[in-house]
């Protein structure tokens, strides 16, 4: 057996395993879950074929565009607070702030955390009667904007958003100090010698040099809030109604609690186009960066 043969061969032994559960375990559920988006199914009685019928009620319901609306605003957020957040906060590791070590398991700390744990904290935080931020308001003289965070309309959309945004902060911190450590010091010292500040050093020295990690960040950052559930359902059930819900809540709710599997796999069929789609997207502008 020649040497290529092998190699071939070895390769295809380490791969095995990985193709194996990828197909298992997502591959065949995602088939599945198109295959039920087209009919009508209460997970118990027989399914009956009914097209694309569930996609033609989707899109012509409601409360579909709110949770849909709902995510796409957790998106845009969560890519203007995190991405630059932890870029920022990466950064200052990197120029070796005093206590760099502390801060970094500081950081990070949230992101190990269990969101039901983070959920439940920030709903007693959220509290009118004994929660954290009302009576820091009442503290610094601001107590005309006391509010009940999780039941004002205008307030109940972005205190949920807020602990998902903060809790994920600390990964991309950690990500873009990997980045950041592996810039070759040698640019950095030549910038420096040059005269160039450390401001002028990050936009025109290091920052060109991690745009890949970059865009790593933006895909997770994207992905994880289409799939985003735990901090709505835990601090007010995707209520009222679906004010708070993004699209993985109403899935759920959809399927599980009101047992509709057929519009419930094709809400799941929207979100796997929509991150397809973005992800597609920023790939794309990634390509046409490096050949500019």
């Amino acid at each position: 057996m020649s040497s290529k043969r092998k190699e071939t061969l070895l390769a295809a032994g380490f791969l095995m395993p990985v193709f194996i559960v990828y197909t298992v375990f997502l591959f065949v559920p995602l088939v599945n879950t198109a295959m039920y988006s087209l009919t009508k199914w209460n997970g118990v009685t027989e399914k009956v074929f009914i097209g694309i019928r569930n996609y033609q009620e989707l899109f012509h319901n409601a409360d579909y565009w709110i949770t849909f609306q709902n995510t796409i605003k957790l998106v845009v957020i969560t890519l203007v607070i995190q991405i630059p957040t932890g870029l920022l906060l990466a950064y200052l590791l990197y120029i070796k702030t005093k206590g760099s070590k502390v801060f970094r398991t500081i950081f990070f700390l949230p992101v190990v955390i269990a969101p039901v744990a983070i959920a439940l904290m920030f709903s007693l935080f959220y509290n009118s009667e004994i929660g954290v931020f009302n009576r820091i308001l009442e503290m610094i003289g601001l107590g005309r904007l006391q509010t009940n965070w999780l039941s004002n309309t205008r307030t109940l959309l972005y205190a949920v958003m807020a602990p998902q945004v903060w809790q994920y902060i600390g990964l991309y911190v950690t990500i873009f100090l990997g980045a950041l450590q592996a810039v070759p010091e040698e640019l950095v010292e030549s910038a420096e010698i040059d005269g160039a500040g450390k401001i002028r050093t990050f936009f025109y020295v290091v920052l060109p040099q991690i745009v890949n990690f970059t865009n790593i960040c933006v895909i997770l950052c994207v992905t994880g809030s289409l799939k985003a559930f735990e901090h709505s359902w835990i601090m007010t059930g995707g209520g009222p109604g679906v004010r708070s819900a993004y699209l993985g809540v109403y899935m759920y709710k959809t399927a599980f609690v009101n047992s509709d599997f057929g519009t419930g796999s094709a809400i799941t069929m929207t979100i796997v186009a929509l991150s397809l789609a973005i992800t597609g997207l920023i790939n794309g502008i990634g390509r046409w960066r490096e050949r500019e």
